[in-house]
């Protein structure tokens, strides 16, 4: 094999650059030490060294977790606190030279009152995004879990299909979905000329014929969403100890064995991991009705604009009403599936 000759002249620039760093981070340590010495900091940092290893990494975590602490108390929790107070709200309006304003008592619950019950409208919305999301979230785990399965296995290529399955996650951000929405780019052409559909109400009984409508109304979308959960699922699988298949085929298991008793109950963790997940993207796209009502269009007619810039019909209590009725479908959605896996998952305890 032939050597590769590096000139001389790169060899004494790489040691100039090597001696000068090495003295910049000399004349760094001796800032450091002189810092401590003269702030008082040197003798704590002796009290620290003797201190239990639990509780030194109870610091270290605390410090690195401090900047989200900081935006959480000082940011976060004042802008929720007064979400609640305005979700529940008669009124939240801007007074000239005075600012915005909240009025009303707290304890009327003025704004969920309208929306149960004089806003058909929007209550019939509220309870499709609710069904949505109860059928969606199970479908993109299974399906992430099946096609986490197939991309794990040893073919030629893996690591492109991967990648394939990562872009939609890309392309799903900003008003790209919007975009392939109106242009019916999420449809299979079998569902959109009622191929498959009439196929369902032909075979199958009424009581499944919603959730199969459903599911294979938005086939496409769903493989689009289950990219980081792909992800997530493989981690999880290249983590797996190899001996312990091999150790279950010498005693005969067979591969439908294998997945329910041994890879099924590894993946526990990671599929609470992923309801969550899908769970809270899933309902914040910008196809999502309860959205769309806030943001966008505040009747079925599409007259009006969103109840967030409406403030003569509706205004920003009312869009804080319908944010916190979102986010308990969310709640609700991610306790209930947790409940069903933590359920099933008694078995194998």
């Amino acid at each position: 094999m032939r050597r590769i000759v590096i000139p001389s002249k790169i060899k004494d620039l790489w040691i100039k650059i090597h001696s000068f760093i090495q003295k910049v981070l000399g004349y760094i340590k001796i800032g450091f030490q002189y810092f401590f010495r003269y702030t008082g900091l040197s003798w704590l940092n002796k009290k620290f060294k003797l201190l239990p290893n639990k509780i030194k990494k109870t610091i270290y975590a605390i410090l690195f977790i401090s900047p989200w602490l900081i935006g959480l108390f000082y940011i976060s929790l004042p802008i929720l606190f007064k979400s609640v107070r305005m979700a529940l709200s008669d009124k939240y309006y801007y007074i000239t030279d005075v600012g915005w304003q909240i009025t009303g008592n707290w304890y009327d619950f003025t704004q969920f009152k309208r929306i149960l019950m004089d806003e058909p409208f929007h209550f019939q919305q509220i309870i499709a995004t609710a069904q949505d999301i109860a059928i969606v979230v199970p479908l993109v785990v299974i399906f992430a879990l099946i096609l986490g399965l197939m991309l794990n296995q040893k073919i030629k290529g893996r690591g492109i299909f991967r990648t394939i399955f990562f872009i939609p996650v890309i392309l799903l951000s900003g008003n790209m979905l919007a975009n392939f929405s109106r242009n019916d780019l999420l449809t299979v052409p079998a569902i959109a000329n009622g191929t498959i559909t009439s196929f369902i109400t032909d075979y199958f009984p009424d009581l499944f014929n919603e959730v199969l409508l459903a599911a294979f109304g938005k086939i496409v979308l769903i493989l689009w969403l289950s990219g980081v959960q792909i992800l997530i699922f493989l981690a999880g699988l290249q983590k797996m100890d190899p001996s312990i298949y091999e150790a279950a085929k010498i005693d005969g298991a067979s591969m439908w064995e294998l997945f329910w008793k041994i890879t099924l109950p590894a993946l526990i963790p990671l599929i609470y991991l992923n309801i969550i997940y899908t769970t809270i993207v899933y309902a914040n796209l910008s196809n999502n009705a309860i959205v769309q009502i806030i943001n966008v269009h505040s009747d079925e007619s599409q007259t009006l604009g969103g109840t967030l810039t409406d403030e003569v019909n509706y205004g920003r209590a009312y869009s804080a009403a319908l944010s916190w009725i979102l986010f308990t479908i969310e709640l609700v959605v991610i306790g209930f599936y947790s409940l069903v896996i933590r359920l099933s998952s008694k078995r194998y305890e």
